[in-house]
């Protein structure tokens, strides 16, 4: 069965709302990441999977609706990269973020924010019949959109890497090669903020809360990842993204990590949290030494994951942002 095949088996679940050709939602996308974040199964053990393509989630939203969720397994050993390694340094989070927000001013990044965001993932796989983990492939994910809430969202196959960064030649895409390709027709896209979001604090916070749905107990683990649901539809500019980090600054449960050089050589700095609906894994947003952006996220393993199959501080996804000279260099 293909992608599109699924797609209209999903959108047959709905025909009286829903046209056979509709791409889904980007909302229904939302839910089913936060589905595949927290969802656990006492009557199986499934396969437990991080999706970084539309065309993916809908086999995950698919398998939500029947019950099954299947994927090709490989014999591979389970693979996961390497942890950054940080330097430990003194600053507190107040610190960290507020020289983030003042290399903000210095007029670096996009004049106006674009309904654009352009990045590179790695994301986990793992197979229904409890064989081991495997490789998956890094991909970009270009999604671009307009004020009429029409759009696309385009995933292209990028270098596959086991653990040390070695490359994996067998069963994988060639980089470059387009492997999700969705298209939203007018009023179809559902971006958080279809509007440019205001450069304050409190806009930012509302955001996040839609994102999250977390409420007044805001923690700084569900900032972050309100930070990354919006970062997923919008290259924002310095003002916004220094409303954004102050967002994640008050909440509470925020830690410093250190210093590091992120998955292509840039000098970051890592702050850490627990989401509360994700206790068992940690986020780590990182900013960029140079610039105070927000360049990255990361999710760990707090413990060993017998679903998984994977220790403690395992990587099971990141995602860059800032990579359009990256991707230039790559085609």
């Amino acid at each position: 069965m293909t992608d599109d095949d699924l797609t209209r088996a999903l959108q047959r679940l709905d025909p009286a709302r829903t046209p056979l050709d509709a791409p889904i939602p980007l909302d229904a996308e939302r839910r089913a990441r936060a589905f595949a974040a927290s969802a656990q199964n006492t009557r199986r053990r499934p396969a437990f999977v991080t999706w970084g393509s539309a065309a993916a989630v809908v086999v995950l939203v698919l398998a939500i609706v029947t019950g099954v969720l299947w994927m090709p397994s490989s014999p591979a050993s389970a693979l996961t990269p390497q942890p950054l390694a940080f330097t430990v340094i003194s600053d507190d989070a107040s610190q960290v973020i507020a020289q983030a927000r003042q290399r903000l001013t210095d007029g670096t990044g996009p004049a106006e924010p674009e309904r654009r965001s352009l990045s590179l993932g790695w994301y986990f796989s793992g197979s229904p019949d409890e064989a081991e983990a495997t490789v998956f492939r890094r991909e970009w994910v270009d999604v671009r959109w307009n004020a009429d809430l029409s759009g696309s969202v385009v995933t292209t196959a990028a270098e596959a890497t086991n653990a040390a960064g070695d490359t994996v030649p067998a069963g994988e895409p060639t980089p470059g090669t387009v492997v999700g390709d969705l298209t939203f027709v007018q009023n179809q896209f559902a971006p958080l903020s279809p509007t440019p979001p205001e450069p304050t604090v409190d806009a930012m916070r509302a955001l996040v809360l839609t994102s999250t749905g977390a409420g007044d107990q805001l923690t700084a683990g569900d900032a972050m990842l309100g930070a990354r649901a919006l970062l997923g539809e919008w290259t924002l500019t310095g003002p916004q993204q220094a409303a954004l980090l102050e967002v994640v600054g008050q909440a509470p449960g925020l830690r410093v990590v250190g210093t590091a050089f992120d998955r292509l050589g840039r000098p970051v700095v890592g702050l850490a949290a627990v989401p509360s609906g994700l206790t068992t894994s940690e986020s780590t947003l990182l900013l960029s030494a140079d610039t105070g952006r927000i360049v990255g996220f990361e999710s760990a393993l707090l413990a060993d994951s017998d679903t998984l199959k994977l220790p403690a501080g395992s990587i099971t996804d990141y995602t860059l942002w800032d990579v359009l000279d990256r991707k230039a260099d790559t085609e």
